[in-house]
């Protein structure tokens, strides 16, 4: 298992000095690698014992055994932007490219599938699924809301902060799924009516970027996506997870969701009934 993974399924059981070595890691992942524990231990502003117990609660026998995870990792995903940026090389859409490829190509290293089916699972339990997000998140909304309906799912959206989301989120109930786009920066304006929501057993599933993992209070269902190592741009992967979700909802999904989707194709009327057609 990989460190990222190993980080994501710990991260609620972290205290707040584990969770300031696992951001110090999150920030520099090129030279994460090369840190000494009295390093690690002085950014952090921690003992260099809290620094092996943090390798341990990862599931780590050590912190050397954890180092040797973080060089596989930065080895699986070496940077061409950076090289290229050292090299004085000016930005170019093949440079952007090349970094985005990157980060897909970790994705399936970073996220088990686990995490995918978890999610599906509480999506398709819900009676209702609420999609909220705002500014760049809004077409990612837009997307899983396309998605979700039109696998036979009850889907609204909710593409607003502040006020105007408080009184859309006031008519979510605990049997419902809140699907939440939200970057690590923008956590914060939607934070608390989610512990809210959560605390009433409402479904909360949260996609983010790495950044949002040392936070305290996330909820139980998150997938965090990584950034590449110029730290721009997880619109991209995002829209690759929202893939992934669709993907596996479509494997999940039951006998009478697969008869909402035959009745709607019947109602729509651009083809004519099963019944018809073989006539």
């Amino acid at each position: 298992m990989s460190f990222y993974q190993s980080l994501e399924e710990s991260t609620r059981s972290l205290t707040a000095a584990e969770q300031r070595i696992g951001s110090l890691l999150l920030a520099d992942p090129r030279n994460a690698p090369f840190l000494r524990i009295a390093e690690i231990a002085k950014r952090a502003g921690v003992h260099d014992s809290t620094v092996v117990r943090f390798a341990q609660k990862l599931g780590y026998a050590g912190f050397i055994e954890m180092r040797e995870a973080l060089v596989a990792d930065s080895l699986s995903s070496q940077d061409r932007t950076i090289a290229m940026r050292e090299e004085g090389e000016a930005f170019s859409l093949a440079m952007v490219v090349s970094s985005q490829v990157e980060v897909l190509q970790s994705l399936p290293e970073k996220i088990s599938q686990e995490r995918i089916d978890s999610t599906v699972e509480a999506l398709l339990a819900a009676d209702r699924i609420h999609v909220m997000g705002s500014g760049l998140m809004l077409p990612l909304v837009e997307f899983m809301r396309a998605k979700l309906s039109s696998a036979g799912l009850h889907v609204d959206t909710i593409p607003y902060t502040g006020r105007e989301a408080a009184q859309r989120l006031a008519h979510v109930s605990p049997t419902d799924a809140l699907l939440v786009f939200a970057f690590a920066e923008d956590y914060e304006n939607v934070a608390h009516p989610i512990r809210i929501l959560e605390a009433e057993q409402t479904s909360i599933i949260l996609l983010t970027d790495e950044s949002s993992l040392m936070r305290p209070d996330l909820p139980a269902h998150v997938i965090a996506i990584p950034r590449d190592q110029v730290r721009h741009g997880v619109i991209v992967p995002m829209t690759a997870l929202c893939y992934a979700i669709h993907y596996d909802l479509l494997q999940y999904r039951t006998e009478e969701r697969r008869a909402t989707r035959q009745r709607t194709d019947l109602l729509d009327g651009d083809s004519p009934p099963a019944a018809s057609r073989t006539q």
